[in-house]
């Protein structure tokens, strides 16, 4: 069997901690394998992971190499026996595009000699994509085009021959990334890709009615004249679109998506041919700034593997804890299938002289992705390799300084029982695709307002939950069954909303789930029809005020981004907590056994103390408390409980990441942590840093000591990790 079990990989009878380290046996001369898996396996790894490059094994005139025949470091058998003799489990990612500063991310240059398989944009034009530190990434393919498919397929066949007899249970290879990162090369706005015409025709009218019972409904929905699905031309612009021209351009949209699924479709029915099917995970992109993916990627009938990657150019730590917070909560799992161990660069001997990858950054980073719910994580990368510095291992075998500090970490952490530890998130945060999707199209004549909602206020409450370090998840509009899991579901809300979605608010409510909808009451659905399902439950309606003003409530009043004014006609049962001037920005429904908060104005803080404390607040009037404090809201704290044993991280983000200020340096702290209310038994304690050497100490005290406040010294970044134990 393979698959994740109790937050393990099961490969057949074995379970095996969900950590790898990466290594491209393509860019390592092949007498240096062997030294470079002794010292993987030193540190405490079973599993290790390697792009497979399209370019790197099949050359121009289509010749596949896989054994090494035109130059040993493509000798992926030899790299796979090896593997297999170290005692190695493998994950191999043969794109067929990979990135990590690969020219054309690892396509073959062929491919391009061919214009009619090249992705297009609403202009017709090819799509190159961004140069990856010095590397030309080439052009973006359409993936499912009849050629590129021809010739990928091919390369997959050769792949699949050479690798069949090295997956479980014959040999090491249990799991298979196919592609990374499936986005259209990161090309997130509509009007991006894929125009490529002849995907168009052969694609879009058959989404187009799998949507539609017929034409006819299609017409009314667009307000066009079209004789068939085929006759139907996708939209061009998305600027300052009007309610009449966004349901096209919201399907074009959901069509972008159906793409991107198929191609994922067609790649793992590719695999099947497999005598034994390895495990197959999809990795997702997420926009910086952003709390849901760019994409759904998960099919209707089930839930396939899925990861994110983690580096400094993909965002903050607020997006690196999203990622985790949005698997984790979402589909039980989170797996940081390229963890950052080093930097990417154009030239890594400048670059290291003048930005080191520290220990203390890898401390902060290994912290912080397990403190935001990080089970699993693959070292990208463990060993050195052009455009890259500060990897744990150079890549002639030889140790770097910060090996020590990553194999410690490794070895104390699949030994303290992390897969059983948890903290549980009372706190849903709920992000709306369609949304993200209307940001796009809305511009600033229509719902104006929605790019500070999504951009700031979402953004800004998980911010906010941080500083006051409650633990939280990020859902999507997915599965309403399971948010009736958390005690309380913040949404984002803008006026146009599902009819589903309006009514699965309203069961929440029905089962006691407190909602705080931050934003407009929705009054349309997603085709900008009148649908007032949620208004009528709640008796609660808006209307767009988007200004800036203050909002007045019972201890205060602060400045603030207006989006709208709330009315109801349900004095009895809805109470007004804010107002600005005369109009009601803020109210209190408890019409049903969940209350409804509903808030017309940027609740976000921005790291402003008053409006911190507001927020707070109102998660403590209704009962939701956090066992966890520190003197510096900048300084984030988790703590996860196991059976009997829990960890303590205390992460310091680099300046401005959780804070406003430009503070660094170290600094001291006061750290509280109410371990009872966490659930640990006990009165005195230990806290044992995993990050520590033999020669450190415990530290020694007691419950009680540590619930009235134990100061520390943090630096910024930096990060800490205390298994604590009874004694």
């Amino acid at each position: 069997m393979l698959g994740v079990i109790g937050n393990k990989f099961s490969i057949g009878k074995e379970t095996y901690h969900p950590f790898s380290a990466e290594l491209h046996y393509f860019r390592i001369e092949k007498r240096y394998w062997s030294v470079c898996f002794e010292r993987i396996r030193r540190a405490g790894f079973r599993i290790i992971s390697s792009a497979v490059p399209w370019n790197i094994h099949q050359d121009a005139d289509k010749h596949v190499d896989f054994n090494g025949l035109t130059d040993p470091k493509k000798d992926l058998v030899v790299f796979l026996e090896l593997a297999r003799e170290f005692g190695f489990k493998v994950i191999l990612r043969p794109g067929p595009w990979v990135w990590g500063q690969l020219e054309n991310g690892g396509l073959p240059n062929y491919l391009f000699n061919d214009i009619k398989l090249m992705a297009r944009d609403s202009t017709g034009a090819e799509r190159t994509l961004k140069t990856d530190h010095g590397v030309e990434s080439g052009y973006l393919p359409s993936y499912l085009h009849g050629t590129f498919q021809f010739h990928l397929k091919s390369f997959f066949r050769s792949f699949i021959e050479a690798t069949k007899n090295y997956v479980h249970p014959r040999g090491p290879v249990f799991m298979v990334e196919l592609d990374y990162e499936t986005s259209f090369g990161r090309l997130i706005s509509p009007d991006s890709a894929d125009y490529n015409p002849d995907v168009v025709k052969e694609y879009y009218p058959r989404f187009l009615e799998s949507r539609y019972p017929d034409i006819k409904k299609l017409n009314s929905v667009y307000k066009e004249k079209n004789s068939d699905f085929e006759s139907v031309e996708p939209p061009r612009k998305f600027d300052d679109l009007d309610s009449n021209d966004a349901p096209k351009a919201l399907d074009w949209m959901r069509f972008r998506e159906y793409m991107l699924r198929e191609y994922l479709e067609i790649l793992e029915e590719t695999f099947q041919s497999y005598t034994v099917e390895p495990l197959i995970f999809r990795s997702l992109y997420f926009n910086p700034g952003d709390i849901l993916p760019a994409f759904n990627l998960v099919p209707d009938d089930r839930s396939p593997f899925l990861g994110a990657n983690v580096f400094p150019d993909q965002g903050s730590y607020f997006d690196l804890a999203v990622k985790a917070r949005f698997l984790q909560a979402e589909y039980g799992f989170a797996f940081a299938s390229s963890f950052i161990s080093g930097s990417s660069a154009s030239h890594p001997g400048r670059e290291e002289a003048i930005a080191p990858f520290r220990n203390a950054s890898r401390r902060f980073y290994l912290a912080a992705a397990l403190a935001s719910g990080f089970k699993g994580l693959n070292h990208y990368m463990f060993v050195d390799r052009d455009h890259w510095y500060g990897a744990p291992l150079h890549n002639d075998g030889t140790i770097s300084d910060g090996y020590e500090t990553a194999a410690r970490f490794n070895r104390a952490i699949t030994e303290v029982g992390l897969e059983d530890m948890d903290s549980k998130a009372e706190v849903a945060v709920v992000g709306s695709r369609l949304n993200y999707w209307l940001r796009e199209i809305s511009g600033t004549k229509n719902m104006p307002y929605l790019e500070r909602l999504l951009n700031e206020t979402a953004v800004g409450v998980c911010r906010d939950l941080m500083r006051l370090k409650y633990p939280f998840g990020v859902r999507e509009n997915r599965d309403w069954s399971t948010i009736k899991d958390h005690k309380m579901a913040f949404i984002p809300s803008s006026e146009v909303m599902s009819v589903k979605d309006q009514e699965a608010i309203v069961e929440l409510l029905k089962e006691g789930v407190t909602v705080i909808m931050c934003g407009l009451m929705p009054k349309y659905d997603e085709n900008f029809k009148d649908c007032q399902v949620l208004a009528n439950s709640v008796r609660i309606k808006t209307t767009v005020d988007y200004s800036i003003g203050s909002a007045a409530h019972k201890n205060g009043e602060f400045p603030c981004q207006v989006f709208g004014s709330i009315r109801s006609t349900d004095e009895s049962k809805v109470k007004v907590l804010c107002k600005n001037g005369a109009k009601s920005v803020g109210v209190c429904s408890s019409r049903f056994k969940g209350q409804l908060f509903l808030f017309s104005f940027d609740l976000a803080s921005g790291g402003n103390h008053q409006r911190l404390v507001f927020t707070e607040s109102i998660l403590e009037g209704l009962g939701l408390s956090t066992h966890l404090y520190c003197s510096d809201p900048a300084v984030d704290l988790s703590f996860h409980m196991g059976d009997k044993k829990g960890l303590l991280f205390i992460v310091a983000p680099p300046p401005g990441d959780l804070s406003d200020g430009i503070e660094s340096g170290t600094k001291s702290v006061i750290i509280r942590a109410d371990l009872k209310a966490a659930g640990m038994k006990g009165t005195k304690i230990k806290l044992t840093d995993l990050f520590g050497g033999e020669e450190d100490q415990p530290l020694r005290t007691t419950m009680k000591d540590l619930k009235v406040g134990y100061p520390m010294e943090v630096s910024s970044p930096d990060g800490h990790i205390y298994l604590v134990e009874k004694y």
